[in-house]
């Protein structure tokens, strides 16, 4: 007991700092009062960097080098540059601004302002060199370290380099921790109407870049980083790969290194990789599919794509889902790669989360959105989006509808639980993942459905063409909005425009009866009652009923709608009619009888009771 209790203390009190969860918050709590008033001030962007990264796996260890070449990209001289390393556990060996002097360094929190000379101009260039390290040693209490691993490291830029200037990126977010250490209510996002704020660099520091990556790992690890492979070699038992991207990327990247497996297929004049676990091979063929397929779509739906790369990288199962990175998606072991998908079916969640994060080399590595109100709609929403319409073109509309039924859930499900108040879509908050993955989800999918996906793609494609790669200002969800207004011409669908994105609007619309009756001519004459109701809320979740007026779908199957056994060969008929408030009869007349009818079968709008808008045919 006495020899297993001192190395324990070794490990979790002299190898490796002890930390609490209120050690970590009173840290953030401390970093927030003394910083965060430079956060709007000008600083200089990074417009290309250089990086030496060298892994010891096994070590649990990373040393990095870097240059940053720095310009004033602003409208107004800089006098100081503003450093700082968001990460804890990364430590800063040197850093070198040629030209400027240490005005204040705070070693405990990381945190330098280095003042120059002569301050810089706009169009002004500059350089930073900095050297920083990071590793665990031993075990730790908390906070084991997981980026780096003997098998699988997985680390960003954040990770790995110090960042230009102070955002509110990584600070105290948990309301109660921050009453108790004396820090006001979370800060909210910038209003649609703040113009200042669509000149601020997302995120702090997150502009266009270009880069030069080395990096050096154990001989029998492969290594991925953004931009092409130019050089590989291994020497004296390193393994060395040199990484170079001419386009723009994005100034917040991975690197990974792991023992790989490799599958690679030309599609498209792109080099499409799978970099895999080699036990983890099941769903690679089903990655590299709709790894094609997204490809196909998105360059003929949004522009081109400005790699001739794509990676897919498994990283470990820890990490939870898949995230997006320059011509890279960093996806879990248990997102895609160990899913069992033997069973067939809807929906196929391997081709929705491939489609999603290369959906993000759009919505993200080529468009940036301002830090506001709505961001979250220019990112997850339009991956969503994206990705229900590559999965669409491969399997068809019906190898969709139960994600969107999921994702209705989930919306449904979030407004219940939510802590802040509701937002429309168009001002969603970057923390509501139920309204921009869920009901995000539902509203792209359903504007398309009504006016057309050439009438959606073409809005999107301007957009792109509109902000590819731009500089401040950055755009917002309401120029979004504007283009996709350009492509209605009706005063219809112009509601329905406001309805999805700029309201929080529900729906009670069901089938009270439906009934067939056999014609002399061997046709069926069909009624179907349908009973509806519209409401718009406010953020807290009261109500207030409103006038219904829209164009719905009503449909008659020979199978119920979303049932094992529904296909398209079971529809009968499906037609747009007025739908009103209150209670109304459509009729029809049917070659076949019906077993069932519906209003809003596919359950595209917000309804609460999804299960009553479909009911079986008497007579």
């Amino acid at each position: 007991v006495v020899l297993s209790g001192s190395w324990i203390a070794y490990n979790t009190l002299v190898l490796n700092a002890f930390r609490t969860t209120g050690d970590s918050q009173q840290y953030l709590a401390e970093v927030e009062k003394r910083f965060f008033g430079y956060a709007r001030l000008p600083q200089p962007v990074v417009t290309h960097l250089e990086l030496d990264v060298a892994l010891y796996p096994e070590q649990v260890r990373a040393e990095v080098r870097g240059r940053y070449r720095l310009a004033n990209d602003t409208g107004s001289a800089i006098e100081r540059v503003h450093v700082r390393l968001i990460d804890r556990d990364l430590h800063l060996v040197d850093l070198d601004v040629p030209g400027a002097r240490l005005e204040r360094n705070d070693e405990a929190f990381g945190y330098r302002i280095y003042r120059f000379d002569t301050p810089m101009q706009p169009g002004d260039v500059r350089t930073l060199a900095f050297r920083t390290y990071r590793e665990q040693r031993g075990f730790r209490a908390s906070g084991t370290e997981m980026g780096l691993a003997p098998n699988g490291t997985n680390l960003t830029t954040v990770d790995l380099t110090p960042r230009i200037g102070m955002s509110d990126v990584g600070l105290l977010e948990d309301p109660a921790a921050r009453r108790r250490y004396g820090l006001p209510a979370r800060q909210p996002f910038p209003r649609l109407s703040d113009e200042e704020a669509t000149r601020l660099i997302p995120n702090g520091d997150l502009g266009w870049t270009t880069a030069d990556i080395t990096i050096s790992t154990s001989a029998d690890q492969l290594a991925a980083a953004p931009g092409r492979r130019v050089s590989e070699r291994v020497e004296n038992g390193r393994r060395i790969a040199r990484f170079v991207s001419a386009a723009p990327i994005k100034n917040f990247f991975s690197i990974q290194s792991g023992r790989y497996a490799v599958r690679t297929e030309r599609h498209g004049g792109v080099e499409q990789a799978i970099y895999f676990h080699p036990a983890h091979h099941w769903n690679v063929d089903r990655m590299m599919t709709a790894m094609g397929a997204s490809l196909d779509y998105y360059r003929r739906a949004f522009g081109p794509y400005q790699f001739d790369q794509a990676r897919i990288v498994e990283r470990p199962a820890y990490w939870g889902g898949g995230q997006a990175f320059a011509n890279t998606v960093a996806l879990g072991e248990t997102a895609g790669f160990a899913m069992d998908m033997r069973g067939g079916g809807a929906p196929d969640m391997v081709t929705m989360f491939v489609a999603h994060e290369l959906a993000h080399q759009w919505w993200g590595q080529q468009v940036l959105g301002a830090r506001m109100q709505g961001a979250s709609l220019l990112y997850e929403t339009l991956a969503q989006y994206s990705a229900l319409m590559v999965a669409s073109t491969l399997g068809g509309e019906d190898s969709i509808r139960a994600y969107l039924q999921f994702q209705r859930d989930r919306y449904l499900s979030g407004r219940r639980t939510q802590v802040l108040a509701e937002e429309p879509l168009v001002s969603v908050d970057v923390s509501q993942d139920h309204i921009a993955y869920g009901k995000g989800a539902l509203a792209l999918y359903h504007l398309q459905r009504r006016i057309g996906a050439d009438a959606v793609n073409r809005a999107l494609r301007r957009f792109v063409d509109r902000y590819r790669f731009t500089v401040a200002p950055y755009p917002r969800s309401v120029d979004l909005i504007a283009l996709l207004r350009e492509e209605v011409t009706t005063p219809a669908d112009q509601g329905l425009i406001t309805d999805l994105f700029e309201r929080i609007t529900l729906y009670d619309l069901r089938v009270d009866a439906s009934s067939a009756v056999r014609r002399a001519d061997g046709r069926w004459d069909v009624t179907v009652a349908v009973e509806a109701k519209k409401f718009y809320a406010d953020g807290s979740g009261r109500e207030q009923e409103a006038a219904l007026g829209d164009r719905i779908e009503i449909g008659l199957f020979t199978a119920e709608p979303g049932g094992p056994a529904f296909g398209t060969k079971d529809v009968l008929r499906m037609e747009l009619r007025q739908v009103r408030s209150g209670r109304q009869v459509f009729r029809f007349v049917s070659d076949t009888k019906p077993t069932h009818a519906g209003v809003d079968p596919y359950t595209l709008y917000i309804d609460r009771n999804a299960r009553d808008n479909v009911a079986r045919v008497t007579g």
